[in-house]
C-alpha cells in the first residue's frame, strides 16, 4: 500500500481536493504530517466529494515516518551537478516495482521540502512542467502522480523486495568501500556518497540484490586491504 503523505499542509481545500483524487485513481491511505488546518472542515469535506472515507480515515503524525522507500516530490529540477535534486518523471516512477511499506512525500504548500527532508528520501519525481511556472498546486501534483501510477499494471509482485533495512546496510557497507577509497578531495567522497544512494534509492533493489551488492563490497573492500599490506 502506498502512503500518500502531506507535510504540513494549511489547506483543508487542498486535503479534500487530494482525498478526491486518491477515490479517483484507488489509494486509500492518506497521511497528513503536523497539518496546519483542520481537515475536516467543511471546506475539506465538500472538495473530497464521494471520498469521504479517505479524509475521515486520515492519519494524523508528527512527523515523517519510516517506509521501505519515500519517494519525495519536488517541482525545483537541479542539473546533473545537484544530486539531490535530480529526479524521475512520474512515467518512470510508475515502471519501477515499490515494496508494499512506500509513501510518497509532497512537500508544504508555497515553498515545498527542504534540502534536508529530500535528502532523506530515497529518491525524487517532478511533473514536467513549463519552465516558466513549473510549480503546480498540490492536488494538481497528486492527481498526476496517482494517474501515471494507476496506469501502469505491474507483473513483478512475486519478486521480493529489500526491505528498508536491507537497502540501508547496503549502503552502509558501499559507504564503509567508499571510506577506504582515495579521492582528491574530500567533496568528491562526498559527491560518490550521494551518487550511490540515489541509485540504491532508485533501483528498487530485490532482497537478492541486496545481499550481492554487500558481498561485492566486502570483497572489493577486503581486496584494497590486501593491496596495502603488499
Amino acid at each position: 500500500m502506498l502512503d500518500i503523505i502531506l507535510l504540513e499542509p494549511k489547506e483543508p481545500g487542498n486535503i479534500g481536493a487530494i482525498a478526491r483524487v486518491m477515490k479517483n485513481f484507488g489509494f486509500s491511505s492518506l497521511v497528513l504530517v503536523n497539518p496546519q488546518c483542520d481537515y475536516r472542515s467543511v471546506t475539506a469535506r465538500n472538495r473530497a466529494k464521494h471520498a469521504q472515507d479517505v479524509l475521515a480515515g486520515a492519519k494524523i503524525v508528527p512527523a515523517v515516518g519510516r517506509y521501505h522507500t519515500l519517494i519525495g516530490t519536488t517541482g525545483r529540477l537541479g542539473t546533473d551537478y545537484n544530486l539531490s535534486r535530480s529526479p524521475l518523471a512520474p512515467k518512470q516512477v510508475a515502471l519501477l516495482s515499490l515494496p508494499r511499506k512506500a509513501g510518497l512525500l509532497f512537500g508544504r504548500e508555497g515553498i515545498g521540502l527542504t534540502n534536508k527532508e529530500i535528502m532523506r528520501c530515497d529518491f525524487l519525481v517532478s511533473i514536467p512542467a513549463s519552465p516558466e511556472y513549473p510549480v503546480l498546486n498540490v492536488s494538481h501534483a497528486v492527481a498526476i502522480v496517482l494517474y501515471e501510477l494507476c496506469n501502469v499494471k505491474k507483473s513483478t509482485d512475486h519478486i521480493l523486495p529489500a526491505h528498508r533495512e536491507e537497502k540501508m546496510r547496503a549502503l552502509r557497507v558501499m559507504t564503509e568501500l567508499i571510506d577506504q577509497m582515495i579521492f582528491p578531495t574530500s567533496s568528491m567522497m562526498q559527491t560518490q556518497k550521494i551518487v550511490w544512494k540515489r541509485v540504491l534509492g532508485k533501483s528498487m533493489l530485490t532482497h537478492r540484490e541486496a545481499a550481492a551488492i554487500m558481498g561485492f563490497c566486502r570483497r572489493a573492500m577486503h581486496l584494497l586491504s590486501r593491496q596495502r599490506h603488499l
